[in-house]
């Protein structure tokens, strides 16, 4: 799941024909699909626009500065499919990055997401 800021840089690499490699270290792994379809509409941070996260994640602000509590998700936020990713493991956590932009749903209230994730438990019976 991603938030409004890099929406607009996907969606922007898009647009330019470039590919998009998420260069920002995050505590959030990745998910399975299905489950993120599901999560998008279920978790309030997640489905609406105006929602504000509960928790801080353990991370510095200068490296996710949107991962602290109180934060609001935006307008937009996405699903985004990375075929590949990257990890560390830091002396208190592990921070990931993702690679390989294989799929991008952008949304702006979860109920968008409905018809992906009824197609999604259809194809794989989950």
């Amino acid at each position: 799941m991603v938030g409004p800021a890099e929406c607009a840089a996907i969606a922007d690499a898009l647009a330019a024909g470039r590919p998009y490699r998420n260069l920002a270290p995050t505590p959030e792994a990745p998910g399975h699909r299905v489950c993120m379809l599901y999560a998008s509409m279920v978790c309030p941070y997640l489905a609406r626009p105006g929602a504000r996260r509960g928790l801080t994640a353990d991370t510095p602000d200068e490296l996710t500065g949107h991962v602290v509590r109180g934060a609001a998700r935006g307008a937009v936020g996405a699903l985004a499919g990375f075929g590949d990713y990257e990890y560390a493991v830091t002396g208190s956590q592990v921070l990931f990055r993702f690679l390989g932009l294989a799929e991008f749903l952008p949304y702006g209230l979860a109920d968008e997401q409905l018809a992906e994730l009824r197609a999604e438990i259809a194809r794989t019976g989950r």
